[in-house]
């Protein structure tokens, strides 16, 4: 079985991110989830863990990325658009928690222009925002110094795979 690594998204160019958002799922949380088209036509979602080997290309998996890129809402903000689409992955930067993978937060993705891409995937109705995430340079290291306070360490996936 043919399997997508991480390290092969590095150097890919974004084309196209669409998303899905629930109001409320089935469990009565807010939900959102970004899907990105690459360059190569591979459709990938923002991971959060840290596996090299992301996804196995087998037909369920390829249905799924695309049938929710095609029925997912465009990013239409152009500011946003502009920040992100024909940028190239750069890096992927995960979460870890007591040194070990810390799934409540999807990967930072470092694009070409210095920006890094996220997301909010869940949350309570009405308190907590789900979202995309877009961090200028600044914002970014603002954000792991706030995750160091609660003892959540930010490591570049390219470092510590030696990529």
């Amino acid at each position: 079985m043919e399997i997508l690594k991480l390290s092969e998204i590095i150097g890919q160019e974004i084309v196209e991110l669409k998303f899905h958002y629930l109001p409320e799922n089935e469990y009565g949380l807010q939900s959102f989830h970004s899907y990105i088209k690459l360059k190569n036509e591979t459709i990938i979602g923002i991971p959060n863990f840290d596996d090299n080997e992301y996804l196995n290309l087998d037909q369920e998996n390829l249905n799924y990325y695309k049938t929710m890129f095609e029925t997912g809402q465009p990013l239409n903000h152009e500011t946003s658009r502009q920040l992100i689409i024909g940028q190239k992955i750069t890096d992927f930067y995960f979460c870890y928690y007591e040194n070990e993978i810390d799934f409540d937060f999807s990967a930072f993705i470092k694009l070409s222009n210095n920006y890094y891409l996220s997301e909010h995937n869940f949350g309570p109705i009405g308190i907590t925002d789900v979202d995309l995430i877009l961090f200028d340079e600044k914002r970014f290291n603002n954000e792991i110094e706030r995750l160091k306070n609660i003892n959540v360490d930010v490591r570049s996936f390219s470092k510590t795979n030696h990529i």
